[in-house]
Parts: C-alpha cells; structure tokens; sequence
C-alpha cells in the first residue's frame, strides 16, 4: 500500500502520482460543473418558491374577500327574506281585509234587499186593503 505517493520499495510513483492528480482535477471539474448546474437549479427553484408564496399570499387575499363578500351576501338575503316576510304578512291582511269588506259589503246588499222586498210586499197588501184592482 501506497501512502502519499511513496510505494513499499522505497521509490516514488512519480506517473502513478500524476495520474492521481489529473484524475482528482479532472473529478473536481466534473464537480465544478454540477455544482454549478446545482447553483443554478437551486436558483430557479428559489425563484419559484419566491413565485408561489406570493401567488399563495395572492390567494389568501383572495379566499379572505370571498369570504367577507359571502357575509355581505348571507346579510342580504336576510333582508330580503325578512322583506319578503313583511311583503307576505301583508298581502295576507290585505286579502283578509278585502274578504272582511266583501262580506260585509254582501250583507249590506241582502239587508237592503230584505227591506226593498219587505216594502213592496207591504205596499203590494196595503194597496189590495184599500180596494184596489
């Protein structure tokens, strides 16, 4: 076994020595360019996270104002149910009115009519009493 370029017979591997250290520069330039591959890979992956946080913050944005337009929306429309439910409650008196009144109207019509009939018959019987036809 070797140890720093000395071999066990006493001599140096001067070849065995260089061939070393243009295989280790050669590795170390292979390694250059993945690590500058890495680099710039690292880079854009950097870009893109930096991209999707501001997309995600864009987005809770977003998730925030549709949830407070959903608010605003469920707060209309229970004004306008509770609207309707006004609107509903009186047409149902009005109706209830209009019946009220027509019934009351009727009776007025048929008492009327009781009397005009009542007052016929009695001058029909008053005019026979008096010797007529």
């Amino acid at each position: 076994m070797s140890v720093g370029g000395v071999n066990p017979g006493g001599g140096t591997g001067g070849v065995a020595l260089e061939n070393r250290m243009d295989d280790v520069e050669n590795r170390l330039s292979g390694m250059s360019d993945e690590l500058m591959r890495f680099g710039a890979e690292h880079a854009t992956f950097s870009t893109e996270l930096r991209l999707l946080k501001e997309k995600q913050s864009r987005h809770e944005e977003d998730v925030k104002q549709i949830k407070e337009s959903t608010i605003e929306m469920k707060i209309q429309f229970n004004e306008i149910m509770r609207r309707w439910d006004t609107l509903d409650s009186r047409v149902f008196q009005l109706l209830q009115q209009s019946q009220t009144d027509s019934k009351s109207e009727r009776k007025v019509f048929i008492d009327l009519l009781k009397y005009v009939l009542a007052g016929t018959i009695f001058a029909i019987i008053a005019f026979l009493f008096k010797g007529g036809a």
